[in-house]
């Protein structure tokens, strides 16, 4: 919210008036704007109304310009844009100034904006900026289904397995949850911020499955998401894996769809190997990171690559794929080549990449590699997954 209100005072101007053996001191009012907040509600319009107040009646008229200005609520999307002079009348302190608040029945975040005060005549401006703001009260999750997407079979190859997230709960069959902040060692070892809850980010709808970040205080974190594992219930060698999804966005915010050797309860990481089919950081709107992670000698190493995209990747669905092969990884985005990984000539005999692995689906908040979140950082974001399905 905006700066504490300090006291309402008088400006004194000294106006040298035709007579030059003395001077009529002549007191200039002061304007401020109050700030408003109010549920949005759940359809139609409602209004806001601020109150523009002068600190003392004048002899007579003053007048200030009054516009909005976007934050996090846009103009014409949650409220309607205003740019007009106010005027006082002689003797008038308060004048109301209405803002249209449009409304809907989904879910956002707090949504803001500005009522900015300029151009004062014949008063000064003391505070003129007015916060408005509008509290989400909505639970239903924006779905659809635009972009790309992949087919039912490829050439020599069937479907073996999917999961295509058409019922109203996790399938335990195939996931179970991490949950925590991954201590003991903290952050899972990337110093990120959230705690991953078990289930309670989760939704479903129109056949997605939804991990929703959220800017809340849970676990002794100030993010809460969610990160679910297939291990010990579904791993794969080799094939196509396609995973359909529309990624979130905004600083900080660092959702990946990864995968980690079956042994790595015994091996441990890196020695187990892990396959990063997407990682995204969400201030980077149009490039996707494909990574392999393995040990060697006592050292972790990595090779990753990425593909920078026309459109920014959160603005509809896209399909994410590995083709694993004996000696060959590659990971695609709509089909189009990210980069081929051919693990033998990287670390030579003895390499993890022609065993079995478990598949990861999390969203991060914060950490080494995006950074944290910012004021530009919007909350909720959501990750949409549409199906993964395994093709041999």
């Amino acid at each position: 919210m905006k700066k504490a209100f300090l006291g309402l005072g008088l400006l004194l101007a000294f106006v040298v008036g035709c007579d030059k053996e003395k001077s009529t001191p002549i007191a200039i009012a002061s304007m401020s704007i109050d700030d408003i907040q109010q549920n949005e509600g759940n359809g139609g319009t409602s209004t806001m109304e601020f109150s523009i107040k002068l600190t003392e009646p004048l002899s007579q008229e003053a007048s200030v310009r009054v516009i909005t200005k976007d934050g996090f609520a846009k103009a014409n999307e949650d409220f309607q844009a205003l740019d007009q002079v106010i005027t006082f009348r002689a003797g008038e302190t308060i004048k109301k100034v209405t803002v249209t608040i449009v409304a809907d029945d989904l879910k956002e975040g707090v949504d803001e904006f500005q009522v900015l005060l300029s151009n004062a005549i014949n008063c000064t401006i003391f505070d003129g900026i007015g916060l408005g703001v509008i509290n989400n009260d909505d639970s239903k999750i924006p779905v659809n289904d635009v972009g790309y997407t992949g087919p039912l079979s490829y050439q020599g190859k069937t479907m073996i397995w999917s999961d295509e997230f058409n019922a109203e709960i996790l399938n335990t069959n195939n996931w179970s949850y991490d949950v925590g902040d991954g201590c003991p060692n903290c952050g899972w070892g990337n110093n990120e911020l959230q705690s991953y809850t078990r289930g309670d980010n989760v939704s479903f709808s129109s056949g997605k499955m939804i991990i929703e970040a959220r800017k809340e205080t849970f676990g002794g974190k100030n993010y809460t998401s969610t990160r679910m594992v297939s291990m010990d219930k579904q791993s794969f060698r080799f094939g196509r894996i396609d995973i359909r999804a529309k990624l979130p966005r905004g600083q900080g915010i660092w959702p990946a769809f990864w995968m980690l050797g079956s042994n790595f309860k015994t091996a441990g990481w890196p020695a187990c190997g892990e396959i990063d089919i997407m990682e995204f950081l969400g201030h980077d709107e149009n490039r996707v990171h494909s990574t392999i992670h393995y040990k060697f000698g006592n050292n972790a190493r990595n090779t990753t690559a990425s593909l920078l995209n026309e459109k920014p990747l959160p603005d509809e669905y896209h399909v994410y794929s590995l083709d694993w092969q004996q000696d060959r990884i590659r990971m695609l985005v709509d089909d189009k080549l990210i980069n081929e990984f051919n693990p033998a000539s990287i670390v030579g005999l003895g390499h993890p990449f022609n065993e079995s692995f478990f598949f990861i689906i999390n969203t991060a908040v914060g950490g080494n590699w995006p950074g944290s979140p910012n004021a530009t950082t919007y909350f909720p974001q959501w990750l949409y997954v549409d199906y993964i399905r395994v093709f041999q």
